[in-house]
C-alpha cells in the first residue's frame, strides 16, 4: 500500500515538473524569439558584423532590427515562432522531468535532494541530452524558417517538414546534431551547476519564505542566479552554436541569395576550421552579444518561471 502511494506521488510530482517545464519554455520563447532571430541571422553571415563594412547585410543589433522590419515586416522578428514553441515546450518538458528524476535517483536521502555542484552538472548534462534528442527536428525547421526572407521558399512549419522529408530524407531532421548534443549537454550541465552555486552564494531559500516580501526577494534571487548562470555557460559553449546553425543549412545554401557569401563545410571540425580561416577566431563568436542578452534573460526567466509555476501547481494539487 505504501509502495503504491509512493509511486502515485512520484508520478504526480513528475507530471508537475514536466508541466511546469513546458509552461516555462512556452512563456520564455514568446518573449525571447526576436533575439533568437537576430542571433541566427548573425551566425549565418560570413561577412563581418561591423558598421564599417560596406559588404555586410547585418552590421549591428539595432541596424538588423530596423532592416528586418523594413524588408520583411515586424512579424519577421517572430519568424519560425511556431516550431520554436514546439521546440521550447518539448525541450522544457523533457529537461526538467529528466533532471528531477536523475537528481532524485542520485540522492542518497529520499527526503533531501543532492545539492552538490558535480551532481547538478551530471544531471544537467543527462537531461539536456535527452531533451535535445527529443526536440531537435523542431530546431532544424525553426532555423530554416528564420534563415529565409518572408515566405521565400517555405510558407510554414508543415511546408518545411514535408519539403525536408521529400528532398533530403529523415536524416536531415538531425543535421548538425553532433555539435548540438555537445553544446546542449555541456551548456545544460553548466547552467544547473552554476545556478546551484550562485543560488548558494546569494542564499536563495525556496522552502522557508512565506511572506510576500520574502517571496518577491526570493524570486529576484532566482532570477539573478539564472541570469549569471546563463551568461557564463553560453559564452563557454557558443562556438558550437555557430557551427550547429551553419551545418543545419548546408542543403539550403542555394536559397540564401541576398544574404551575402555562401558558407560551405562538410562537418563539425571542418566548419570550425573554415570559420576560423575565413573569419578569424572571432567568427566563432558572431552574434554573441544578442545571444548573451538572450541567454541571460532566457535562462533567468526559464528557471524562475519553472520554480514559480511548479510551486503554484504543487499548491493547487495539494489543496485538491
Amino acid at each position: 500500500m505504501t509502495s503504491d502511494s509512493e509511486n502515485a506521488n512520484q508520478q504526480k510530482t513528475g507530471l508537475l515538473h514536466s508541466t511546469a517545464g513546458a509552461c516555462s519554455g512556452a512563456i520564455t520563447r514568446l518573449v525571447s524569439q526576436p533575439l533568437d532571430v537576430i542571433k541566427i541571422r548573425f551566425q549565418l553571415q560570413v561577412e563581418p558584423l561591423s558598421k564599417k563594412s560596406n559588404i555586410s547585410k547585418y552590421q549591428s543589433f539595432y541596424q538588423s532590427i530596423c532592416l528586418i522590419r523594413k524588408e520583411e515586416g515586424i512579424k519577421a522578428l517572430w519568424k519560425g515562432h511556431i516550431p520554436a514553441q514546439f521546440l521550447s515546450i518539448t525541450y522544457g518538458l523533457t529537461q526538467f522531468l529528466v533532471f528531477q528524476k536523475s537528481l532524485a535517483y542520485l540522492s542518497t536521502n529520499k527526503k533531501r535532494l543532492n545539492q552538490t555542484s558535480g551532481v547538478h552538472f551530471l544531471c544537467g548534462c543527462l537531461s539536456s541530452t535527452t531533451a535535445t534528442l527529443t526536440s531537435y527536428p523542431f530546431d532544424v525547421i525553426r532555423t530554416r524558417l528564420v534563415a529565409q526572407k518572408s515566405n521565400q521558399i517555405y510558407i510554414n512549419m508543415k511546408d518545411v517538414a514535408l519539403s525536408i522529408y521529400k528532398t533530403e530524407g529523415l536524416s536531415a531532421y538531425y543535421r548538425g546534431i553532433s555539435p548540438t548534443i555537445l553544446q546542449n549537454s555541456l551548456q545544460g550541465g553548466l547552467i544547473f551547476m552554476f545556478y546551484n552555486s550562485f543560488s548558494k552564494c546569494i542564499s536563495t531559500n525556496t522552502s522557508t519564505n512565506n511572506t510576500f516580501n520574502d517571496h518577491y526577494l526570493n524570486s529576484v534571487k532566482q532570477f539573478g542566479s539564472g541570469f549569471m548562470s546563463g551568461i557564463v555557460s553560453k559564452t563557454l559553449v557558443y562556438p558550437l552554436d555557430v557551427a550547429k546553425k551553419r551545418l543545419q543549412l548546408q542543403d539550403f545554401i542555394q536559397f540564401r541569395e541576398g544574404f551575402g557569401k555562401k558558407f560551405v563545410c562538410s562537418g563539425l571540425l571542418d566548419c570550425i576550421r573554415s570559420t576560423v580561416k575565413d573569419e578569424t577566431i572571432f567568427g566563432l563568436f558572431k552574434g554573441l552579444s544578442p545571444s548573451l542578452m538572450k541567454a541571460g534573460f532566457v535562462t533567468a526567466m526559464h528557471l524562475t518561471f519553472y520554480e514559480q509555476i511548479f510551486k503554484v501547481f504543487q499548491t493547487l494539487v495539494n489543496n485538491i
